[in-house]
């Protein structure tokens, strides 16, 4: 309802606009007039959407904070058509001291408001491509609002409405790198339409004032206010009205954005004010020509570090795809491949199955907290002792192999020493201290055999060694003579 009403303000303030453009009509006040009653409207559609338990408390905190805004804006726009129904005719910027406070309020409210939103990214190196972003897109909105709005302030204004405007400039920057953050991070505290909706209109009031000049030579009764006003209040109206919709049991779950758009939309627009002011000949072509080159290192820094960020994503990946989640030792798959690769070459290779005794009841009496700290152990016991170009793995449970290409059987033997002397120590799990049993079988490939028979071999090996007292290990070939 009050996105409607303020929906219906808007097209009464853009019709007497466009009547008093062409011929103008009944008093100058009435082109204000939508102004004060559209914003208080969206206040009290931010104000209701607060008021909504079944919303998270996030969520409600955030409109809340939004609430003064409307108010703030309308208020200062009141002001400001006070100043211009008393100094008709003067064409000048009318921004007097009462607007600009009460402009500055609101927008250190969005500020406020935007920094309380919980936003997050837990990817590594999420928070430095945010900033990046966001950097981007207020480096821009700082250039436009100096080639619009400071920089004639600087040679028009007075020195108090300078100092004011140079302060409400920082603050329109902050806020377009504030709300620039919410958008390119996750925003699961509100709703995702509703933010966008929102975010046009922040957008819609730092930009549409730059468009002033348009109406110089047009009625001096009208300002671009009278009508981006209005828009903007229906745009915070219709934004409550979305968030509204998505009661908090069904809020829609925040979705990561791997790619944003805005900052190459950013770096675009300011490469337009390049060529618009190359051709114009402006005096300010120094300093968009430095923003742009800036805007491009800093697009390029970005993206430097996302495909170094997408690289490290592929190496984990695969090394997920290839390592035992819990031990960190190549799986099953990996210790199969590289079993393969060594029985292709010329050279002997060993393979070593190891099996822990009394594992299952260490993990029925301990929980399995312990048998996975013991595990742990074990497989720290095992890379340890391997050398380069060995192989460590864990096929499951408590089985764990070591593909060692190119070694003698002493070579294989003094490797399974070191394993054995790893595991000689007791370990403590759960506060006792364990000493574990350890069953090694050990086999002996050559090229061209198959795989499935060595492993075979080696596990026929470690049963045996089951069979001896303690810690033990055997051969396959000593077991089989």
């Amino acid at each position: 309802m009050v996105s409607r009403t303020c929906l219906a303000l808007f097209v009464v303030a853009v019709t007497w606009f466009a009547i008093t453009a062409v011929h103008p009509v009944g008093p100058a006040w009435l082109l204000w007039a939508t102004i004060p009653v559209s914003g208080p409207l969206a206040a009290v559609a931010f104000w209701s959407v607060s008021r909504d338990r079944a919303l998270p408390a996030p969520t409600r905190r955030f409109w809340r904070h939004l609430s003064p805004i409307p108010v703030l804006v309308a208020a200062g726009q009141t002001a400001q058509a006070a100043d211009v129904l008393a100094h008709p005719g003067a064409r000048t910027s009318y921004t007097g001291s009462v607007m600009l406070c009460l402009d500055g309020l609101a927008l250190l409210c969005l500020i406020f408001a935007l920094a309380r939103l919980p936003v997050g990214d837990s990817r590594p190196g999420a928070g430095a491509r945010v900033a990046l972003d966001a950097g981007t897109m207020a480096l821009a909105a700082a250039l436009f609002i100096w080639h619009f709005g400071t920089r004639p302030a600087l040679r028009d204004g007075t020195a108090s409405t300078v100092l004011t405007s140079l302060a409400l400039a920082v603050l329109a920057i902050l806020v377009v790198f504030a709300l620039a953050k919410v958008m390119v991070s996750d925003y699961a505290a509100i709703d995702r339409h509703g933010l966008r909706i929102l975010a046009a209109g922040v957008f819609v009031a730092a930009l549409a004032p730059m468009l002033q000049p348009l109406l110089a030579g047009v009625q001096a009764r009208l300002f671009m206010a009278q009508i981006y006003l209005p828009l903007v209040f229906w745009f915070a109206a219709e934004a409550a009205g979305s968030q509204a919709r998505v009661p908090g049991s069904r809020t829609r779950p925040a979705r990561r954005r791997p790619y944003s758009v805005l900052p190459y939309v950013a770096v675009a627009a300011v490469d337009g004010l390049l060529l618009v002011a190359a051709w114009q000949g402006s005096d300010d072509m120094v300093a968009v020509a430095f923003t742009a080159v800036a805007l491009t290192a800093v697009v390029a820094y970005r993206q430097t570090r996302a495909l170094q960020d997408n690289r490290l994503l592929l190496e984990r990946l695969d090394h997920a795809a290839s390592h035992d989640g819990l031990t960190g030792l190549a799986n099953r798959a990996l210790c199969h491949r590289r079993l393969a690769e060594a029985l292709s070459g010329p050279c002997p290779v060993h393979v070593a199955l190891l099996d822990l005794d009394g594992f299952k009841e260490i993990n029925d009496t301990y929980g399995h907290e312990a048998g996975d700290m013991l595990l742990t152990w074990v497989a720290g016991a095992l890379a340890g002792a391997v050398g380069p170009g060995d192989t460590a793995a864990r096929l499951g449970g408590d089985e764990f192999v070591l593909v060692l290409p190119g070694t003698t059987c002493a070579e294989a033997s003094t490797v399974i020493g070191r394993v054995m002397a790893g595991l000689a120590d007791p370990v403590t799990v759960a506060g006792r201290a364990l000493r574990v049993r350890a069953s090694i079988g050990v086999a002996c490939g050559r090229h061209g055999d198959d795989q499935d028979d060595l492993l075979r071999a080696a596990d026929s090996a470690m049963y045996a060694a089951k069979r001896v007292p303690g810690s033990a290990h055997l051969h396959a070939a000593a077991v089989a003579a």
